[in-house]
């Protein structure tokens, strides 16, 4: 980007903030003067700097990456969301969410379509596509007004993208103590987009299944979800790679069959996440922590996890908040090929750089506040500090492989609104 372009975006960023902040929005759904119909929307108009020169800064695997200076589009989105209520046990809802993404389609845009059946006060049943529930924020992800920061932790909701699956879901709703135990089975198929240096890429998860429980009450919310699915990537050409190494070991290089396995078509991939989140006398408290166990050679054992502190002084909520995401055990070191065989030498040097590409061992602390200006508009500001230690930057890409640790910083500001 250049610099006159990256100083219009700002520009125009901060005169779109102004222009919200003197709205006089009201949270209430659009009149459509249809019974049972009702639509709402949401959206964030966001800026961030990246103080960075080598390492591409993105929410999610699924963004292509912005380098160094400002970006308008990395924050920001706009959501729809439509619900028909046909009567007191049938329901549709729809959303749509536009992104800035590698590649824009209606599949993409379409988050969620699903109809859902109210058997009675405890059992529903839901069909179509759904939101996916690995998370704790997964029915209002992309919803800056619902969350306290910025963004979110992107060392836990960054590795994974899949945000619905095409499938069904059977809640169960239980009055448990002063709260509400609600405990659920699903399955379906979902698609797994991910962006690789600039280019729309997507791995498909089918089956996909899992099982969760989830108490809440009005102080807390306690949840526990295991999930896993078969990874279907048929053009995977990490297989060739597998091929290769295979047949290396038959012919001078018997430790190269160790090492093959890099591909993931046709294995399976598994989920455990736990969390919490608090609010009671003006403080917030939200944690999460995930374990990602994949059938790969290296690296294939992954964990997660933030912790999310703040306080409200009137209509400012001041904060900080502590991410790591990391491979469990230490980087894989290849073994050496035959130094006669150059083929063999260059099969190496392709294998040890798979293995730093899927290494992961990042930390971020970020500090910020939040300030609702209306029941609809929330103003935030976030100074994110990352450290991302050798080879361990699995979520970020960069313009030139850096073989030590590096640090840098990313501020950003939003605005936040839902009509």
């Amino acid at each position: 980007m250049s610099v006159g372009v990256g100083l219009l975006n700002v520009k125009h960023s901060f005169l779109l903030i102004g222009l919200l902040l003197t709205l006089p929005f009201r949270c209430e759904a659009l009149d459509t003067g249809i019974e049972g119909l009702s639509v709402n929307g949401y959206g964030t108009l966001g800026l961030i700097y990246n103080d960075s020169d080598n390492i591409l800064y993105r929410n999610s695997i699924e963004q292509e990456g912005s380098g160094h200076g400002f970006d308008s589009a990395t924050e920001s989105n706009l959501g729809l969301q439509i619900d028909y209520i046909f009567n007191q046990q049938l329901n549709f809802t729809t959303q749509f969410v536009f992104i800035d993404r590698p590649e824009q389609s209606f599949n993409n845009t379409l988050k969620s379509a699903f109809f859902t059946y109210h058997f009675d006060n405890r059992f529903e049943i839901g069909l179509g596509r759904l939101p996916n529930d690995v998370f704790m924020s997964s029915e209002y992800k992309n919803v800056g007004f619902a969350r306290l920061w910025t963004h979110l932790p992107v060392a836990f909701y960054g590795q994974l993208a899949g945000e619905s699956y095409d499938g069904a879901k059977l809640s169960h709703h239980l009055r448990l103590g002063d709260g509400v135990l609600t405990s659920s089975v699903w399955a379906g198929r979902s698609n797994f987009p991910y962006d690789s240096n600039g280019e729309a890429k997507k791995i498909k998860f089918e089956p996909n299944f899992g099982a969760g429980l989830r108490w809440e009450n009005q102080t807390w919310l306690l949840r526990l979800l295991y999930s896993q699915a078969r990874i279907n990537d048929k053009d995977d050409p990490a297989a060739a790679f597998d091929d290769a190494l295979i047949q290396a070991s038959k012919f001078g290089w018997p430790e190269a069959a160790s090492i093959a396995g890099f591909s993931i078509n046709d294995t399976w991939l598994r989920y455990v996440t736990a969390g919490l989140s608090y609010d009671k006398d003006d403080w917030l408290v939200q944690s999460e922590l995930s374990v990602v166990k994949a059938e790969t050679s290296t690296h294939d054992k992954y964990a997660s996890a933030y912790l999310s502190v703040g306080h409200r002084f009137g209509a400012v909520t001041p904060y900080f908040i502590v991410s790591k995401f990391t491979t469990l055990g230490s980087r894989e070191t290849i073994p050496p090929a035959p130094a006669f065989i150059t083929s063999y030498q260059r099969l190496q040097s392709i294998a040890q750089a798979a293995s730093n590409g899927i290494y992961a061992d990042q930390s971020t602390l970020g500090i910020g506040a939040r300030w609702d200006v209306s029941q609809t508009v929330s103003l935030k500001a976030q100074w994110d500090r990352t450290w991302v230690e050798k080879y361990g930057d699995f979520i970020f890409e960069q313009k030139n492989q850096i073989d030590k640790q590096h640090i840098f910083n990313v501020f950003s500001l939003t605005v936040d609104f839902i009509f």
